[in-house]
């Protein structure tokens, strides 16, 4: 029966015009799409053609787009489910728009997803916007992630409380932690990685955390321990990095990233241990 209600809103996708422009039409279905658990009694939603780069792609509105509030994508993996509220912009009477950038499972850079909301005619519209606009039906990769395993990873200027920090010519395993102190899977690893730091001798493995937020790192700090190197984040990094907390990377000696994953739990520490052994 899954399988059927797919393949059903894939083929009920319709090419339409709007404004001399050509958008895909996403029908509405009553109710949430079944890899989602959340209790909406009131929702609808529209399905959007992610390729394959992830399982699907839902618009879900909370109160079945009688409004344009209240509106989330989803996206669904082979583990699950993650979603992001959605903001649309007034257009003209009763009509919303907005442009979304996204990225894939492996951290690159779509091709932007625009979306059209019309309230009195009840209807979805949207198109990926690719250089090869022939093709909007369909997202394509415009930038690669730059932070992926394998690649050499860029050299950096840290802020710390004692000056400038640099990956430059270290010669030695790096481990960096980027967090935000407003970030409880950020506080939940910090004693386990805490740990690590006093487990390797400095002149072979380095660890330094940014903390996305300056202004409340003096006080976080004084009530938590993070036996890391404390540096600072910018623009930059923050560019750099992304504003998913937290994020630990470890590199090799010669710059090369061995690892790289957001999310936080009390053993990340374990994880991180298994690949700095392997590395030594």
């Amino acid at each position: 029966m899954r399988l059927v209600l797919l393949v059903f809103l894939v083929s009920s996708f319709v090419i339409c015009q709007d404004q001399n422009e050509k958008f895909v039409t996403a029908p509405f279905e009553k109710g949430m799409p079944r890899e989602i658990f959340f209790k909406w009694e009131n929702a609808s939603y529209s399905e959007i053609d992610i390729g394959e780069f992830y399982k699907a792609l839902y618009v879900v509105s909370r109160d079945s787009f009688n409004s344009a509030k209240n509106c989330s994508l989803f996206f669904i993996t082979q583990n699950g489910f993650s979603y992001n509220d959605i903001s649309f912009v007034l257009k003209e009477k009763k009509i919303y728009e907005t442009s979304i950038s996204l990225t894939t499972q492996e951290e690159d850079t779509l091709s932007p997803l625009k979306l059209i909301l019309n309230l009195d005619e009840k209807s979805l519209k949207y198109r990926w916007d690719n250089k090869d606009m022939a093709n909007y039906e369909h997202p394509t990769i415009v930038g690669e992630y730059k932070l992926k395993v394998g690649n050499v990873f860029p050299q950096v200027e840290v802020e710390t409380a004692k000056g400038t920090w640099s990956n430059k010519e270290k010669n030695k395993i790096i481990v960096i932690n980027w967090w935000a102190t407003s970030c409880l899977p950020c506080i939940e690893e910090i004693p386990g990685l805490s740990q690590l730091v006093e487990k390797y001798p400095k002149d072979k493995v380095e660890f330094v955390a940014i903390a996305w937020d300056k202004k409340n790192h003096a006080k976080f700090i004084s009530k938590h321990k993070f036996s890391y190197l404390q540096g600072f984040g910018d623009k930059k990094l923050t560019k750099l990095f992304g504003e998913a907390f937290p994020r630990n990377i470890i590199l090799n000696k010669k710059g090369i990233i061995l690892y790289n994953q957001t999310g936080g739990l009390k053993d990340t520490y374990l994880e991180l241990e298994k690949i700095i052994e392997g590395n030594l």
